[in-house]
């Protein structure tokens, strides 16, 4: 049970390490004589700072909280949340947990603090929708509808085909994924295959262990629509947006063209 008292600074709060988008919903009964009422509180944060989640009750009046719910909506941000309880000034720690991404951090009176757990894995498949046209040599940019939330310390795999055209046979094509940092990751070209009209087809491959580098450092382009087909797994060191990523191997208006209906498809593994 947790009663609050009539005074200055009696209340409950929240205090949140990350800027984290959380949804808080309290309920309570405030108790006046022989007159009870009931009240609940919704209040969302989205910022690192101590926020108020129950209020101090009006004068002669005891305030007992029924419910605390704390959802951690991010789509990428874990968060450590703290519940204080703060009589007349002093603040006396309650609970305090690491919420991940699509967890729930419940109180009800009689049972106390516990956490509901995201069992779901993340498994997203996304589509180019409309050509993405790369023009910077060495310069990898993110291809436009290929981007994924991840979440640090998880383990994705990653697996995708796109298909491309470059703006002559000497330009080639490079890909990639970025955007967050890795503990350790492994991606390989199975082939990247470049068309010429008159020799037929190339096949390339190779393995990268880092981001923003090229999977294949290609400089013979393809002037037909040709496909690369990529896989590998990854650890993110930070919570962010994974990209694939794409450039050109000479900076020339619409070196690269990656066409839209390629695909890339990022799944929870071993979490």
């Amino acid at each position: 049970m947790i009663n609050l008292l009539n005074s200055s600074t009696d209340l409950l709060s929240l205090t949140m390490s990350t800027a984290a988008t959380c949804d808080v919903l309290a309920s309570w009964v405030d108790l006046n004589g022989t007159t009870v009422t009931p009240g609940r509180t919704g209040t969302a944060i989205a910022s690192a700072a101590t926020t108020t989640i129950v209020a101090t009750p009006g004068a002669s009046t005891t305030r007992n909280v029924k419910t605390i719910t704390v959802y951690n909506k991010d789509a990428s941000l874990a968060c450590d949340v703290t519940v204080n309880y703060n009589a007349n000034g002093t603040l006396y720690l309650l609970c305090k947990i690491t919420l991940q991404t699509g967890e729930v951090l419940e109180y009800i009176e009689g049972v106390g603090f516990f956490v509901l757990k995201n069992t779901a894995k993340y498994n997203q498949l996304k589509y180019v929708t409309a050509n993405s046209v790369h023009a910077t040599a060495a310069t990898f940019a993110a291809i436009t509808g290929l981007s994924f939330e991840v979440i640090s310390g998880k383990s994705y795999s990653i697996e995708g085909a796109l298909m491309f055209i470059t703006n002559a046979t000497t330009t080639g094509a490079q890909f990639a994924i970025g955007g967050v940092a890795m503990t350790a990751m492994v991606l390989g070209a199975l082939e990247i295959v470049t068309v010429a009209p008159v020799t037929g087809s190339v096949i390339s491959s190779g393995v990268v262990t880092a981001v923003d580098t090229a999977i294949v450092v290609q400089t013979t382009g393809s002037l037909a629509n040709a496909p690369a087909w990529f896989a590998g797994w990854f650890t993110p060191s930070a919570s962010g947006t994974l990209t694939v990523k794409a450039t050109s191997e000479v900076t020339v208006a619409s070196g690269l063209t990656v066409l839209k209906g390629s695909w890339a498809r990022v799944r929870e593994t071993d979490n």
